[in-house]
């Protein structure tokens, strides 16, 4: 079975989960920090798998270890090889089953919007009640499954991109981003894509997914995404572009910083991954995140023969995971709803 998937579908899929895992298990030692305290407490730059220092809120983790970010993103990619489509339902059971496999309640590692969602979900509220609040990137860096099955027609990339946002990410802001990510990776999967492509499918995304979610406040996504283009376009060198993201867009975990640092990472880097990744792990504030979303949109653009084959194969096997398998199983499905829709 393995052989007739050795295509560059499968490589672009592989390397979308690759950049995924990957960007998040080496960001997940430098979340919360500075560029200043990561290059002086690591000793300079981050360039492999590191374990997080004692005094990091993650201490104790291996080096290679995944956070919630991986983690949600593989639960929605076994809910939707399970049952073909995602309903708020499935995805509200997916992601409070994944939590309490992996105690992560007890271990502190969720992000806001989802901890508060999730027990909101225990206690009884309905995913459109739970994630009434969430405005956060925790529905974006998880999205990439959703991507890679219905990458061939918009209208269901939306709507399930909405679907698998709603139970703790049900804002029009972070539904917004959420289909900025996806519709990035969608246009990267493509053969023959460019950079510019999968910017301007971010953008597009954006815009789209503000017509899903309980309406809040916010800048638009694609004229944020503008900006952080405008400003990398005044320097020539990568680290000045690096350094004017931090400053001027910014790395916390809400969406207007971190998802549009990650998308500019993809033009800083010219859309390859472990550059991409690199460059995030080592900008501080939510790293792990950015590192994720920019390494899954690069690893479906360039593909797997893009990566450090070594450090995602420590990755895979810290986490007991098969992206393999995984990015097969994904690829049959969207190739059910190709047959299914004749895309």
């Amino acid at each position: 079975m393995l052989k007739q998937y050795f295509t560059v579908e499968l490589e672009k899929y592989l390397g979308c989960l690759w950049g995924l895992a990957l960007g998040d298990a080496m960001g997940m030692p430098t979340e919360f920090l500075t560029p200043e305290e990561i290059a002086s407490r690591f000793g300079g730059k981050v360039q492999e798998l590191r374990e997080p220092l004692v005094s990091h809120p993650r201490a104790g983790c291996p080096a290679g270890a995944v956070t919630d970010d991986t983690g949600q993103a593989i639960a929605l990619a076994k809910a939707l090889i399970t049952y073909q489509r995602l309903t708020p339902e499935l995805v509200a059971n997916a992601l409070v089953q994944w939590a309490i496999e992996v105690d992560a309640f007890g271990k502190g590692f969720l992000g806001p919007s989802t901890a508060y969602a999730l027990k909101a979900l225990q206690k009884g509220a309905t995913p459109a009640e739970a994630g009434r609040q969430g405005k956060t990137n925790g529905g974006a860096v998880r999205i990439a499954p959703v991507a890679l099955v219905f990458s061939d027609n918009w209208q269901l990339l939306m709507e399930q991109t909405a679907i698998a946002c709603l139970p703790t990410h049900g804002t029009t802001l972070a539904i917004s981003a959420a289909a900025a990510v996806s519709a990035a990776i969608a246009a990267a999967l493509v053969p023959g894509a460019s950079v510019e492509d999968v910017l301007k499918a971010a953008r597009l995304g954006a815009v789209a997914g503000r017509d899903y979610g309980y309406p809040c406040w916010t800048p638009l996504l694609e004229r944020r995404l503008d900006l952080a283009l405008e400003i990398i376009s005044r320097y020539a060198e990568r680290a000045d572009q690096i350094r004017a993201l931090y400053e001027l867009i910014g790395v916390d975990m809400t969406v207007t910083e971190s998802v549009i640092t990650a998308l500019a990472l993809v033009a800083v880097t010219g859309g390859e991954p472990m550059p991409a990744i690199i460059e995030a792990v080592n900008m501080g504030g939510d790293t792990d995140t950015i590192a994720a979303i920019a390494g899954a949109i690069c690893g479906a653009l360039r593909g797997s023969r893009a990566f450090d084959v070594t450090l995602v194969s420590q990755v895979e096997r810290v986490n007991s995971l098969d992206c393999k398998k995984l990015a097969i199983e994904l690829l049959e499905l969207r190739k059910t709803y190709m047959q299914r829709y004749s895309f």
